[in-house]
């Protein structure tokens, strides 16, 4: 089955790994000259109407890690990095650095990452939250941190 889109913006020319193709930011990177996004904050109610938060997600379970987390960091900021939101967030940054780690092969380094963002997700002691199964996550981080691959990230509102 293949990984439904929740936008239809377009991805970059290429997934950003380091040491194989340009920096993004830096000279003939697909996001040079660009500033970091500023974005709203997440309507606590309704995080699917955020454009930003769906195209994060589409970036992350596509495989542009990097990519992914300009935009989650861009909604962590939103947040004032402080608050249940914010550590949400702050996970799925985490998830995709583990992301980049697994495409350079250190898989230590991955499941370092991988197992900060279980304890975040741990930290909002909810079974769900913004409309996503956090157990799920939950199981799908442990299942990863085994296997070495990235688990996909489905909101129930797709």
């Amino acid at each position: 089955m293949s990984t439904p889109r929740l936008t239809t913006k377009p991805f970059p020319p290429y997934i950003f790994i380091p040491g194989k193709n340009p920096h993004p930011k830096k000279a003939g990177g697909h996001m040079e000259g660009m500033p970091d996004p500023v974005v709203p904050q997440l309507d606590h109610d309704h995080p699917e109407k955020s454009e930003t938060l769906r195209f994060s997600i589409d970036l992350y379970n596509y495989g542009y890690f990097w990519e992914s987390h300009v935009y989650f960091e861009a909604l962590w900021n939103a947040h004032g990095r402080h608050g249940k939101i914010a550590d949400f967030l702050k996970a799925m940054i985490k998830l995709g650095a583990g992301g980049v780690k697994i495409q350079l092969g250190e898989m230590k380094n991955a499941r370092d990452h991988f197992n900060r963002a279980l304890e975040l997700f741990e930290s909002l002691e909810a079974d769900s939250f913004l409309g996503f199964d956090i157990i799920e996550i939950e199981t799908l981080i442990e299942e990863s941190i085994e296997i070495g691959k990235n688990p996909k990230i489905l909101p129930a509102w797709i």
